[in-house]
């Protein structure tokens, strides 16, 4: 039997115009199987297809897309390029649940969801420790998730707005609408771009929230836990902001200590008060910031209590310092889809210093020799 393609829906969905009920019969439609979820994907990611297609010159949009992608993408490539990256909703490596109202704590039945979905509510994805995971939001907008982060927005997403919630790593590609500018909600900050590509390092547990522009542009805005908001800090291509967030942090990594200056304390009408530290830098290697997306694990002179917990959430383990002096040991390089035992093992023969390591079951014992 030939597959059906909802043509209707992704003619809809490129130009921003799905409802709230359409949203939820594509996402239905590609939740039927793997292969709906590959040509999704597949159809989501063609820009040569969409620019054609937006010009309804098709009669028969499936066979000509077919041709197209015979042409543009040798098959073999392509199933490795599906498989590496499948759609959020086929993989182990992402949770997918939908709140409707306050009821945050229940699965939501995805094959019910349009009767439900007028009500309201929100779409949550999860990537796990030791998984990265890809996500095409509704107005074509790609971004991909680091180990241990979560993305979510509302269900009328696009419609009056396009915002989205960030805790953790994300890389966004953002589809460009002069007209809907794109939010990110990242702990204490906002981000605003109109179409632009970027990546966010903002984890719930961490004292800094990174966020470096790859190309466009895009502006920040800091807040205070009190709800004071302060200007809008604008970066250029290939410029990364720091920020320090203010007050106490709950679950605090003290394994990843930065060497960025602490919070520093001004004088206003004589009275001492804490202002967050913002550091610009300039000139950055874009692709550096990026590589996690990529399957690589890059780390430039940082202390093994820096690299642990990037490795904790990257392969899913616990590290233990038996020996506190092992956290200042240095190291530069990149893991490229080693295993954990391959990587203790890599940074050990690279050390300048001397140190032995057990492993048991995900649990890493680091200690002196």
């Amino acid at each position: 039997m030939k597959l059906s393609i909802p043509w209707d829906l992704f003619l809809k969905s490129f130009r921003g115009e799905l409802s709230n009920l359409e949203i939820a019969e594509l996402d239905h439609w590609r939740n039927i199987s793997e292969l709906t979820q590959n040509i999704y994907d597949e159809i989501m990611e063609d820009e040569k297809f969409r620019e054609v297609f937006l010009s309804e010159k098709w009669e028969d949009p499936s066979s000509e897309w077919e041709k197209l992608l015979t042409v543009l993408k040798p098959p073999a490539a392509r199933i490795s390029f599906v498989r590496k990256y499948l759609y959020v909703a086929a993989s182990a490596a992402a949770v997918i649940l939908l709140f409707i109202g306050s009821y945050l704590g229940f699965w939501y039945d995805r094959s019910s969801l349009a009767k439900d979905m007028a009500s309201g509510g929100y779409t949550y994805i999860y990537s796990p420790r030791g998984q990265r995971t890809r996500v095409i939001l509704p107005d074509a907008t790609r971004v991909w998730l680091n180990s241990e982060s979560s993305l979510q927005y509302a269900v009328n997403y696009n419609k009056k707005t396009r915002e989205v919630y960030l805790k953790g790593e994300a890389f966004f590609k953002v589809t460009k609408n002069p007209a809907k500018p794109f939010l990110v909600y990242a702990n204490e900050i906002k981000v605003k771009v109109y179409g632009t590509s970027f990546n966010i390092k903002a984890f719930p547990n961490e004292r800094y929230i990174e966020t470096t522009l790859i190309e466009g542009k895009l502006s920040i805005t800091p807040e205070y836990k009190q709800g004071k908001k302060e200007s809008e800090i604008f970066l250029k291509p290939k410029e990364k902001c720091v920020y320090e967030r203010l007050g106490d942090i709950p679950n605090l990594d003290t394994k990843n200590i930065s060497s960025i200056p602490t919070t520093i304390a001004i004088k206003s009408n004589n009275v001492l008060k804490e202002t967050p530290k913002v550091i610009i830098t300039k000139n950055i290697d874009p692709e550096s910031e990026v590589l996690w997306k990529e399957g690589k694990l890059i780390f430039k002179d940082e202390t093994f209590g820096e690299l642990a917990a990037k490795m904790e959430r990257w392969y899913d383990i616990k590290i233990h310092f038996t020996d506190e002096k092992i956290k200042n040991y240095k190291f530069t390089g990149v893991l490229d889809k080693e295993t954990i035992n391959q990587a203790m093992e890599a940074l050990k023969l690279s050390s300048e210093k001397s140190y032995s390591y057990d492993i048991v079951f995900r649990d890493v014992y680091l200690k002196s020799k």
